[in-house]
C-alpha cells in the first residue's frame, strides 16, 4: 500500500502544529454507526419485498417530533456535502489524497438518507420497536461528533473561520437533537416493555381511516409534501389508461364545502356585527382573513424564502466568472502543500465548483419552496371558493322572490355570482403575495444592480420608476375594463339563458334569427369592451418586456461612460440576469392589477347580495337537519390536534358574543339582513285557535320591493284547520299572489300572517309544475322516505298508474329538465302527488285541475284532494276555475281586483251575494251533464304511450356529457387557426421566430462586449477580433460607440417584434373568439328540439359562458406563452450548445427525461382538466335548476337537503380542481429539478471548458444566464403546454357543439304562391311519428282532414297524442312516415322558415320574454300601435296594460313574473292574434283562464278567426261543443273523427263519455 495512503488512514496526531490533522481517528471511527445504517436499511428493504403487498394505503399517526426529525435530517444532508465540499478542495490542493477528509461524510450522507427512509417507512407502517436500532445509531454516531468536536477545540481550531470546525459542530448539535427526540419517544409511549406497559399507539387521523381517501398531502412527510412524492402512484395510473371520476376518491374534510361553508358564514356573521350592513364587502374580507390568514401568512413565508433565493443566481454567475478570469490569469510558481490546512470560508465561497453546487441546491430550495407557496394560496382558494359559492347557494335559497322578479336582481346576474365572482375570489387568492413579493423583488434586484454598475443602475432604476405609473394606469384601465366586459357578459348570458329556457316557442315563431341577432348584438358589445381590454394588455406587454430591455441598454451604455472602466463578463451578465429577474415582477404586477380589480369587484358584488332581502319567515326551520358530526384533524402529528374542529350536525345556528351581547345567529342565511333590508312580514308559529291553521290580519302586500301600491290589500283571512278551502276568481284576481303571500314570498307592506304553532307545516303545488331532473319516483317522494302503501295510493289518486305502465322504466324513468319529457297534465299530477305524499299538514294546491282533462281531474280531485287529504284531516287550499265543485268546499274566498270580495261557505255567499251565485249556477248548468256510470271507463284499458315519450328503453332521458379522451387531436388546434385566419397564424408564428433571434443575436453581442474588457485603455475596448461580429465593419466609431450602436440596434428589434408579435395574436385570439361563438349559437339555434330535451340547460349555458370566457380571454395568451417558451428554451440549448458543445452530453438525456416527463404528466393532467369541465355542469345545472322552484323548495323546507346535495357537487368539482391543480405543482417541482440540473450542466461544463480549455468569461457569463433561465422557461412551457391543452378542452365542447346535427335548413323544393296558405287546409295521410329514430313511434298511421276555416278540437286522454299531432305539422319532431298537406302542398318539401312562418300555435306554456310589452307582442317591430292594442283588446287585456304607467313600452320581467300565468297566457293569445295566420294552433291555451274569460276569449277567436283554420287541443269539451269538427285520439291513433253534434248522438263513442265525465 503506498505509504501517503496509509499515513492518511491510521494518522491519530492532536497538535495543530503538527503536519497532519487530528480529526482523522474520529472521522474513520465515525463510518462503523454510518455502516451499522446501511446494514439495517438492506435487511429492511429485504424484509419490506418479500412481505405481501396490500392496495390499500393503511392509515398512520406521525411520531413525536416527526417535523423536527425531517429538519435535522435535511440539515444533516446539507452539513455533510459542505463537508464534502472543503474535503475535496484540501485533496485538490494536497499532494497526498488524504481520503479521510471526504469519505467518511461520503458515507454519513449516505447513512443520513438512509436513517430518515427507514424511519419514514416504519411510521407510516406503524412500527415503533425498529426505532431502537436508530437509537443506537444515534448515540454512537452523537458521542463520535462530540469527541471529534473535542478533539478539534483542543487542538486550537475553535477560534478562526473553518469550514470543516462549524460543519462538525452543526453535525454534532443535530446528533443530539435526534437522539433527544428518540428518547423522549422512548419514554412517553415505552413501546419497547411489551403490551402490557406500552402506551397504545395514537389513532390515525379520520381522514386516514376513511378508505375512499386518497389525497394524502397533508398527512405525509415533508419531503413528500414538498416533492408530491405520494402522487407518484395516481399519475401513473393516469399516465396507463384514462382516469375516471371513481379514480379521484375523497379529498380531507377540510375542502369539503360544508365545512369551508360553515367557516366562512360564521365569520361572515361575526364581522357584520361589528360593522353595520353597509360594509358586507369589508366583512366579506375580513371573513377571508380570519378563516384562511393564518395558512396564507405560512404560504407567504414559502414564497419570501423562494424569492430571495432567486437572487442567488445573479451572485453566483458574478463569482464564477471572477473565478473564470483568476483561473486564466497567469499564475506564479507555487508550492503544492504536503500537510493538511483547513479551508476557510473564504476560500470555500470563492471556489467556482463550490458555487456551482450552492447554485443547484439553492434553485433546488427555491423550486420546493415557490412550488410549497403555490401549493398552499391555491388549496386555501379553492376552499374559499367551496365555501363562497355554497354562500350564494344557500342565500339563494332564502332570496326574495320580489329581489329576482323586481327588477332588482337577474337570474344570470345570481348565475355570475356563483360562477364568475366566486372564481374571481379564488384567482385573486393565487395572486395575493405577489402584491408584496413583487416589490420587494424589485426593490432588491435595483439595489444589487446598484451595488454591482453603481450610478448608472440609478438610470435604469428611474427608467423604470417613471414608466412604473404608467404600467398602474394602463392595468387600472384593464380592471374598468374587466368590471364592463362582466356587465356584458351578464347580459348575453342573460339573453342566451332566455332563448334556451324558451326555444320550443322561438322555434315554432321562427325567431330565432330575432333571439340570435339579439345575443350577437349582445356580443358585439362584449368584444368592443373585450378587444379595448387586449389592445391595454398588448400596451402592458409591450411596456413590461420593454423596460429591462430599455432598462439595460439605458444602464450598459451609460456604465463605461460614468465609471471610465469596462463592462465586465461577470458585471454584465450578473447585471443581465438580474434585469431578467425584473421581468417577472413587471410581467406580473398589471395582471396582479386586474385580478385584484377584479376581486374587489366580485367581492364588491358579493357582499350586496349576501345582504339582500330574504323571504319572510326566516326563522322557520328546515327540514332533514343531520345530526352527524364531521371532526378532522389538520396537524398529522402523533400528538397534536388541530384547534379547527367542525361540527356539521351544528351547521344550522351559531352564537356570538359581541359586547356582551348574545347575538343568536341563524347561519344557513350567510348573513341575516336587519330589520330595514327584510321584507317586513313576520311569519311566525303562534298558538292561534285549535280550530284555525292560517291567519292574515290587515295584509297588504306587493311584489316590488319599493312599491307603494300593494297587489293584495284589506285582506283578513282566517283559514280554518282540516278543511277544504276553494279560492276563485278571474284571471288577474290575486290567487295565486294570495298563495305566496301566505308562503312569505311577496313583500309586506302592512299586516301579519301567522300559522298554528301545532300545524304549520306546508306542501305546495305551484301553478306552473317544478319537477326535478330525477326520476319520477323521486319527485314524488322529494326526500321523504318511501312508504310503498302511500305511494300507491298516491299514485292511483293521481291516475298516474298507466302513466307508469307505458313509461319506459315505470316510476324510474328519468324526468328531463322542467319535466319535458311529460305533458302538461302529467307534470301537474306529478307535483301535485308529491303534495299528496307528503305528511304537511296544509296543502296548498294552485290551479292544479285546469291542466287536466276531465276524468283525470276529477279522479285527481275525488280520490286525492278529497280522499286522501280530507280522510287524513290536513287543511287543504285549492284555487281553480272549475266552480263545479264548490258545492264540495267547506269554505270559499272570493278574489277580485286583490281584495277579498267574500268569504264564507256556499250557503253564506249565497246569501251575501245572490247575483254572484246565479252566476255560478248558470255556468254549473252549462258544464255538468247528465252523469253515467263510471265503472266502464274505469275498466277501459289505459296501456297509452305517453304523447312526449323521448326516454330511451332504460328510462334515461338525458344523455351523458360528451368527453374526449387522449391527447387533444390536431383538428381541434386547426379549428382555432381557422377560427383565427390561417395566414394570421403563420405571421404571427415568423413574428415570433425573429423576435426569438434578435434576442440570442443581442445578447452575443453583449458578450463580446464585455470580453473586450480583457484588454482596455480607460474607455478604449479592444475589438474582438474572434467574435461571430468580427467581420463587420465600424469605421469612423470608437470602440464603445461600435458595441452600443450594435447593442442598441438588436435591442430595437427586439422590442419592434415583441409588439408586432404581440399585435398579431392579439388579433388571431380575437377572430377566433368572435368566429367560435357565432358558429356555436348559429348551430344551436337550429338544433332540433330533441337536442334541448336530452341536454341539461346547464350544460349548454356552461358552453356560453365559462367555455366561452377561456376561449375569449385565457386561450389566446396560453398559444402565446407556448410559442414563445418553446422559442427560449431551443434558444438556450443553441446558446449553450455553441458556447461549450460538451454541455450537449448532459443535455440530451436530460431533454430526453423532459419530455418524458412532460408526456407522462400531460397524460393525466388533461384528463383531469375534463372531469373539471363536466364536473362544473352539474353545478350549474342543479343552480340554475333550483332557482325556478324556490317557492316550492322553501315551502317543503327541504333547503337542507339540496344544500347537501348541491355541496357533493362542490366537493366534486373540488376534488378534480385540487387534483389537477396538485399534479401541477408535482410536474413544477421535477421541471425545476430538471432546470437546476441543466443550470448545474452548464455551469460545470462551461467552468471546466474555460479552466482547461481557455472559454472567454463572456460566454461562460452568457451560458449561465440562459441555463439559469431555461428552469423558468422549462417549467412555463409544461404548464404552458398543458394548459393549452387543459383549454383546448373548452375549444373542443365548443367545437361539438357547432358541429351538432341541425334541422334542415334548405328551402322550399316547391314554389309556393305568394298568398300561400289560402285555405288553410289540413290533411293528414298516413302519418307517423316519434321523437327520435330510436324511440317507439308516438303516433300510428293517422289520415285526416281539415277543411280550411273550419273550427277543429282534438281531445283524448293524457298521453294519447294531441299535443304530437300538432307538432308533427311544424316539423317539430320525426314524421318518419305519412304525409301532411297544407293546401295541397306536401309541408317535407317546405322549408323549415317558410312553413313555420305561415302557421301560429299558442302553447299549453305561457312564454314571456324580458323586455317590453311591446317587445313580446311583436318581436320583429313590424306591427303598429293600433294593432297591438287591437290584439290586446281581443285577449282581454287592454285594462290590464293601460293601467300601467308606460302602457305597451311597461316592463316585463324575467320570465314575465310580474304577471299571473292567466295574465301570461292572454298575452300568448295576443301574440297569436297579430301574425294573423291562416292556420291556428291552440294547445290548451286557455287552461289557466277562468270560465268567464275563457268563454269570452272563445268568441274572441271565433270571431277573429272566422275564416281561418283554428285547431284546438282541449280539456274543456264545453269550449269546443260548437266547433265544426272533433277528432279523438288514443294511443297514438284516431278513433273518432267528424262533427260534435254526430258523435254526441252516439252514446257509445269516446267523445260521448268524456263530455259526460265533464
Amino acid at each position: 500500500m503506498d505509504d501517503h495512503l496509509l499515513q492518511s488512514l491510521i494518522c491519530n496526531f492532536t497538535s495543530k502544529n503538527s503536519p497532519d490533522h487530528p480529526t482523522c481517528l474520529p472521522e474513520m471511527l465515525s463510518c462503523v454507526p454510518h455502516v451499522y445504517v446501511t446494514l439495517v436499511a438492506m435487511v429492511t428493504g429485504i424484509t419490506y419485498c418479500c412481505r405481501e403487498k396490500s392496495t390499500h394505503v393503511a392509515p398512520w399517526s406521525h411520531y413525536s417530533g416527526h417535523t423536527l426529525r425531517w429538519l435535522l435530517s435535511i440539515l444533516l444532508l446539507l452539513s455533510y456535502m459542505c463537508a464534502i465540499g472543503a474535503g475535496a478542495i484540501l485533496a485538490s490542493d494536497s499532494e497526498r489524497p488524504w481520503p479521510y477528509l471526504y469519505a467518511p461524510s461520503i458515507l454519513g450522507l449516505v447513512a443520513t438518507f438512509l436513517s430518515i427512509s427507514l424511519y419514514n417507512a416504519w411510521e407510516t407502517g406503524n412500527c415503533r420497536v425498529p426505532l431502537l436500532s436508530l437509537l443506537l445509531y444515534w448515540t454512537g454516531i452523537g458521542g463520535l461528533q462530540g469527541w471529534k468536536v473535542w478533539r478539534m477545540v483542543h487542538a486550537g481550531y475553535a477560534g478562526d473561520l473553518y469550514v470543516r470546525f462549524y460543519v462538525t459542530i452543526v453535525v454534532a448539535a443535530a446528533y443530539v437533537l435526534l437522539l433527544g427526540i428518540e428518547l423522549y419517544l422512548l419514554l412517553t409511549k415505552r413501546y419497547c416493555c411489551g403490551s402490557c406497559c406500552a402506551v397504545p399507539p395514537s389513532l390515525p387521523p379520520s381522514d386516514l381511516q376513511d378508505r375512499e381517501m386518497t389525497f394524502y398531502q397533508p398527512f405525509v412527510n415533508p419531503i413528500s409534501m414538498v416533492t408530491y412524492w405520494w402522487l407518484n402512484g395516481f399519475l401513473s395510473l393516469g399516465y396507463k389508461r384514462p382516469l375516471e371520476m371513481s379514480d379521484l376518491g375523497k379529498l380531507p374534510k377540510e375542502h369539503h364545502a360544508a365545512v369551508n361553508h360553515k367557516l366562512l358564514g360564521q365569520a361572515f356573521n361575526k364581522h357584520m356585527t361589528k360593522w353595520t350592513s353597509a360594509h358586507p364587502a369589508r366583512s366579506l374580507w375580513a371573513s377571508f382573513v380570519t378563516v384562511y390568514g393564518w395558512r396564507f401568512f405560512l404560504g407567504c413565508l414559502f414564497q419570501f424564502v423562494g424569492s430571495l433565493l432567486a437572487f442567488v443566481g445573479p451572485i453566483c454567475i458574478d463569482r464564477v466568472v471572477q473565478y473564470v478570469e483568476l483561473s486564466q490569469r497567469p499564475q506564479s510558481n507555487a508550492t503544492i502543500p504536503q500537510e493538511v490546512s483547513l479551508v476557510t470560508f473564504d476560500t470555500f465561497a470563492q471556489n467556482g465548483f463550490v458555487l456551482t453546487v450552492v447554485l443547484l441546491v439553492a434553485l433546488v430550495t427555491k423550486a420546493c419552496c415557490l412550488h410549497m407557496a403555490y401549493y398552499i394560496v391555491m388549496r386555501e382558494g379553492i376552499n374559499a371558493k367551496t365555501g363562497l359559492q355554497a354562500m350564494v347557494y344557500e342565500k339563494t335559497l332564502r332570496l326574495s322572490s320580489a329581489a329576482l322578479t323586481g327588477g332588482t336582481m337577474t337570474t344570470g346576474e345570481v348565475i355570475n355570482h356563483l360562477s364568475i365572482d366566486a372564481g374571481n375570489i379564488m384567482d385573486f387568492f393565487f395572486f395575493i403575495f405577489y402584491l408584496w413579493s413583487a416589490p420587494i423583488t424589485l426593490v432588491v434586484a435595483m439595489v444589487m444592480l446598484y451595488l454591482s454598475l453603481g450610478e448608472a443602475a440609478l438610470a435604469g432604476a428611474g427608467l423604470m420608476i417613471l414608466l412604473a405609473p404608467v404600467q398602474w394606469y394602463l392595468a387600472m384601465k384593464m380592471g374598468r375594463l374587466q368590471k364592463e366586459t362582466l356587465e356584458q357578459t351578464d347580459q348575453r348570458i342573460k339573453k342566451s339563458n332566455e332563448m334556451l329556457q324558451a326555444m320550443k316557442l322561438i322555434k315554432l315563431y321562427t325567431w330565432e334569427d330575432i333571439f340570435s341577432d339579439m345575443i350577437k348584438g349582445a356580443r358585439r358589445k362584449e368584444l368592443k369592451v373585450l378587444l379595448k381590454g387586449f389592445l391595454y394588455g398588448v400596451c402592458v406587454l409591450f411596456i413590461t418586456r420593454g423596460t429591462p430591455i430599455f432598462t439595460t441598454l439605458l444602464t450598459f451604455g451609460l456604465y463605461t461612460l460614468i465609471t471610465n472602466e469596462p463592462l465586465t463578463a461577470g458585471k454584465a451578465f450578473s447585471s443581465l440576469a438580474l434585469f431578467n429577474i425584473l421581468e417577472v415582477p413587471l410581467m406580473v404586477l398589471p395582471m396582479v392589477t386586474r385580478v385584484t380589480v377584479n376581486a374587489v369587484v366580485s367581492n364588491r358584488r358579493l357582499g350586496k347580495f349576501f345582504v339582500a332581502p330574504e323571504v319572510d319567515g326566516t326563522d322557520q326551520e328546515m327540514r332533514g337537519e343531520s345530526s352527524s358530526e364531521v371532526n378532522f384533524a389538520f396537524v398529522p402529528s402523533e400528538d397534536q390536534r388541530s384547534s379547527l374542529d367542525i361540527n356539521t350536525g351544528q351547521l344550522g345556528s351559531e352564537t356570538f358574543e359581541n359586547d356582551n351581547t348574545d347575538i343568536q345567529m341563524n347561519f344557513v342565511n350567510g348573513f341575516v339582513p336587519s330589520e330595514d333590508q327584510r321584507s317586513p312580514l313576520d311569519i311566525k308559529t303562534f298558538e292561534l285557535n285549535d280550530n284555525t291553521a292560517i291567519q292574515v290580519e290587515d295584509g297588504s302586500f306587493a311584489w316590488d320591493l319599493e312599491s307603494k301600491q300593494p297587489i293584495l290589500t284589506d285582506l283578513y283571512i282566517s283559514i280554518p284547520q282540516g278543511k277544504l278551502m276553494f279560492i276563485v276568481g278571474s284571471v288577474g284576481s290575486g290567487k295565486s299572489s294570495l298563495l305566496n303571500a301566505l308562503l312569505g314570498e311577496m313583500t309586506t307592506i302592512t299586516g301579519s300572517v301567522r300559522f298554528s304553532s301545532a300545524h304549520n307545516s306546508v306542501a305546495y303545488a305551484a301553478q306552473k309544475p317544478w319537477l326535478l331532473n330525477a326520476s319520477l319516483k323521486d319527485n314524488i317522494l322529494f326526500g321523504s322516505p318511501m312508504d310503498r302503501g302511500r305511494y300507491l295510493a298516491v299514485i292511483s289518486a293521481c291516475a298516474l298508474q298507466p302513466d307508469l305502465d307505458i313509461l319506459p322504466a315505470g316510476e324510474e324513468t328519468e324526468i328531463g329538465e322542467k319535466g319535458i319529457n311529460l305533458s302538461g297534465g302529467q307534470k301537474q299530477r306529478v307535483s301535485v302527488a308529491r303534495a299528496l305524499y307528503s305528511t304537511a299538514d296544509i296543502v296548498i294546491l294552485d290551479d292544479p285541475l285546469s291542466a287536466l282533462d276531465v276524468h283525470v281531474g276529477t279522479q285527481l280531485f275525488e280520490e286525492g284532494i278529497v280522499g286522501l287529504l280530507a280522510a287524513e284531516g290536513r287543511t287543504v287550499i285549492l284555487v281553480t276555475h272549475k266552480l263545479q265543485l264548490l258545492p264540495q268546499a267547506d269554505l270559499i274566498l272570493v278574489m277580485k281586483d286583490g281584495q277579498v270580495a267574500h268569504q264564507g261557505t256556499l250557503e253564506e255567499i249565497s246569501q251575501a251575494s245572490p247575483h254572484l251565485f246565479e252566476q255560478w249556477k248558470e255556468e254549473w248548468d252549462e258544464k255538468e251533464e247528465e252523469e253515467e256510470e263510471e265503472d266502464a271507463k274505469k275498466d277501459e284499458k289505459k296501456d297509452k304511450k305517453d304523447e312526449d315519450e323521448k326516454e330511451t328503453k332504460d328510462g334515461k332521458l338525458m344523455t351523458q356529457e360528451e368527453r374526449e379522451k387522449g391527447m387533444v387531436k390536431v383538428r381541434v388546434y386547426l379549428t382555432y387557426a381557422y377560427a383565427g385566419g390561417i395566414v394570421l397564424v403563420i405571421v404571427a408564428m415568423l413574428a415570433q421566430v425573429a423576435l426569438r433571434g434578435f434576442a440570442v443575436a443581442r445578447d452575443f453581442w453583449l458578450s463580446d462586449w464585455s470580453s473586450a474588457a480583457s484588454s482596455y485603455n480607460g474607455s478604449q475596448l479592444e475589438i474582438n477580433n474572434n467574435s461571430m461580429f468580427a467581420e463587420m465593419e465600424h469605421p469612423g466609431v470608437t470602440d464603445v460607440e461600435y458595441y452600443l450602436i450594435g447593442y442598441a440596434s438588436l435591442s430595437g428589434g427586439v422590442i419592434l417584434t415583441t409588439l408586432i408579435g404581440a399585435l398579431l395574436f392579439l388579433f388571431v385570439g380575437y377572430r377566433a373568439a368572435k368566429n367560435l361563438h357565432y358558429a356555436m349559437l348559429d348551430n344551436i339555434v337550429r338544433a332540433p328540439m330533441r337536442f334541448f330535451d336530452t341536454t341539461p340547460l346547464g350544460r349548454i349555458i356552461n358552453r356560453f359562458s365559462s367555455d366561452t370566457q377561456i376561449i375569449d380571454q385565457k386561450l389566446q395568451a396560453d398559444i402565446l406563452s407556448v410559442v414563445s417558451t418553446t422559442l427560449q428554451c431551443l434558444a438556450a440549448v443553441v446558446v449553450n450548445a455553441i458556447v461549450t458543445p460538451w454541455f450537449l452530453i448532459p443535455a440530451m438525456p436530460i431533454i430526453g427525461f423532459y419530455f418524458f416527463m412532460q408526456k407522462y404528466f400531460r397524460a393525466s393532467s388533461r384528463e383531469l382538466q375534463r372531469l373539471e369541465n363536466i364536473s362544473k355542469s352539474p353545478v350549474l345545472a342543479s343552480f340554475t335548476e333550483v332557482l325556478g322552484g324556490l317557492s316550492t323548495v322553501r315551502s317543503y323546507k327541504e333547503q337542507r337537503r339540496f344544500s347537501q346535495q348541491f355541496q357533493q357537487n362542490l366537493d366534486s368539482t373540488a376534488k378534480t380542481f385540487m387534483w389537477l391543480n396538485t399534479a401541477n405543482r408535482w410536474l413544477g417541482v421535477r421541471l425545476d429539478l430538471i432546470g437546476s440540473v441543466i443550470v448545474f450542466a452548464a455551469a460545470l461544463s462551461s467552468l471546466l471548458a474555460a479552466v482547461l480549455g481557455r472559454l472567454e468569461p463572456g460566454l461562460v457569463g452568457l451560458s449561465l444566464t440562459y441555463a439559469l433561465s431555461v428552469s423558468g422557461y422549462l417549467n412555463w412551457l409544461v404548464r404552458s403546454l398543458a394548459d393549452v391543452e387543459m383549454k383546448m378542452n373548452s375549444l373542443e365542447r365548443v367545437k361539438h357543439y357547432t358541429e351538432v346535427q341541425t334541422e334542415p335548413q334548405e328551402g322550399s323544393s316547391v314554389a309556393l304562391p305568394a298568398n300561400w296558405p289560402s285555405r288553410g287546409e289540413v290533411r293528414v295521410s298516413g302519418l307517423s311519428t316519434r321523437y327520435a329514430a330510436d324511440l317507439e313511434p308516438v303516433l300510428m298511421n293517422v289520415s285526416v282532414l281539415f277543411k280550411g276555416g273550419e273550427k277543429v278540437g282534438i281531445c283524448g286522454r293524457t298521453g294519447s297524442g294531441k299535443s304530437s299531432l300538432t307538432l308533427s305539422l311544424f316539423r317539430m319532431i320525426d314524421n318518419f312516415a305519412g304525409k301532411i298537406y297544407i293546401d295541397d302542398v306536401d309541408i317535407s318539401k317546405i322549408g323549415l322558415q317558410a312553413l313555420r312562418s305561415k302557421l301560429s300555435i299558442i302553447p299549453q306554456d305561457p312564454v314571456l320574454f324580458a323586455g317590453t310589452i311591446r317587445f313580446n307582442l311583436d318581436p320583429m317591430d313590424s306591427r303598429s300601435d293600433q294593432e297591438l292594442w287591437d290584439a290586446l283588446v281581443a285577449a282581454q287585456l287592454k285594462g290590464v296594460v293601460s293601467d300601467l304607467p308606460e302602457g305597451l313600452d311597461s316592463v316585463v320581467s324575467e320570465g314575465g313574473e310580474n304577471f299571473s300565468v292567466g295574465q301570461r297566457q292572454l298575452f300568448c293569445l295576443a301574440r297569436a292574434f297579430l301574425r294573423k295566420t291562416k292556420i291556428l294552433i291552440m294547445d290548451e291555451a286557455t287552461a289557466s283562464l277562468d270560465l268567464e274569460t275563457d268563454s269570452v276569449l272563445q268568441t274572441a277567436v271565433t270571431t277573429a278567426f272566422a275564416d281561418r283554420t283554428v285547431i284546438t287541443i282541449a280539456h274543456r269539451l264545453s269550449t269546443i261543443l260548437d266547433y265544426d269538427h272533433i277528432l279523438v285520439l288514443k294511443d297514438g291513433r284516431v278513433v273518432e273523427n267528424g262533427p260534435p253534434q254526430e258523435l254526441l248522438c252516439d252514446t257509445n263513442s269516446l267523445f260521448s263519455a268524456l263530455v259526460r265525465g265533464s
